[in-house]
């Protein structure tokens, strides 16, 4: 896999930079509480020694989070992001100046000081509905934005996993968002779709999205998928643990390639990287 270009050139060579690769996206989740990792990483050097692990395994873009999205969890304030986040991603940028850094949060105050110290891109799960005013943030920093596809909140989405074609109503739901944040100044060329794995979609959901991911190839705009280790996966292959989710995260990665799409978000770099490479080389 070629190298990644550098975050300054990112914007510049946009097309180049997404051609014919599955880039891999690490999760560093600074958090107590998430779903997986929760509590392994909240301490700096802890948390700089996995991103930079996460790097030597094959990792081309680090995620950081310092809300945990998972079913049921409470929110912890933007004060409190800032205060987890601004030390690492200044840290990882001296460290590794050329590793893109996005930032997955809600909050637009949170987004406007990550960005101004260092952070690439803001990975926002809400895609723009929890603060409107993240549109705004993205539009001024110009910069890569993942707008993903959910409903409500922790608290409520799962409640809200209701849809007549799971498929079609995702994809209709993620273009209005675009319209939205298009109508701002968002350049359609920030925008990053992903169809919301796990948010608000039940097992079968799920597993209809997985199969129709070409589907979302028409919307022009690169396609990331984070079904790293999630609910859905243990479902299937009946396994509780999240951390013992990795065979079913590996099928949904190679289902991912195979259906060209340009970004993971996964726990397991090492792994995973083996997967796409496999992949790869079989199709």
């Amino acid at each position: 896999m070629q190298e990644l270009l550098t975050t300054n050139q990112l914007n510049k060579y946009w097309p180049k930079y997404w051609e014919n690769e599955t880039h891999l996206m690490a999760i560093v989740n600074v958090t107590d509480d998430s779903f997986s990792d929760g509590g392994l990483y909240c301490e700096l050097p802890a948390a700089i020694n996995h991103a930079s692990l996460c790097i030597k395994q094959g990792a081309h873009i680090l995620d950081i989070g310092a809300q945990s999205t998972r079913p049921g969890a409470s929110e912890i304030g933007p004060e409190t992001e800032i205060k987890r986040l601004v030390p690492l991603i200044k840290e990882l940028k001296r460290l590794h100046p050329n590793i893109p850094i996005s930032v997955d949060t809600f909050h637009h105050s949170v987004a406007k000081k990550v960005l101004n110290v260092g952070a690439d891109w803001i990975n926002d799960v809400t895609g723009g509905r929890h603060d409107p005013e993240m549109f705004n943030v993205i539009a001024d920093k110009d910069c890569p934005y993942v707008l993903t596809h959910s409903r409500g909140n922790s608290k409520t989405m799962d409640s809200l996993a209701k849809y007549k074609n799971v498929v079609l109503d995702v994809k209709n739901e993620l273009s209005n968002q675009i319209d939205l944040a298009l109508s701002v100044g968002i350049k359609n060329e920030q925008v990053i779709i992903d169809p919301g794995i796990g948010f608000a979609k039940n097992v079968d959901q799920n597993l209809t999205l997985l199969r129709n991911l070409e589907v979302f190839s028409s919307m022009n705009n690169p396609i990331l998928i984070g079904a790293s280790r999630k609910r859905f996966i243990g479902s299937v292959i009946d396994e509780s643990d999240p951390s013992k989710r990795i065979f079913g995260t590996a099928a949904v990665a190679s289902r991912c390639v195979i259906a060209g799409i340009d970004i993971l978000r996964v726990h397991d770099v090492k792994e995973i990287s083996q997967v796409v490479k496999m992949t790869n080389s079989i199709i």
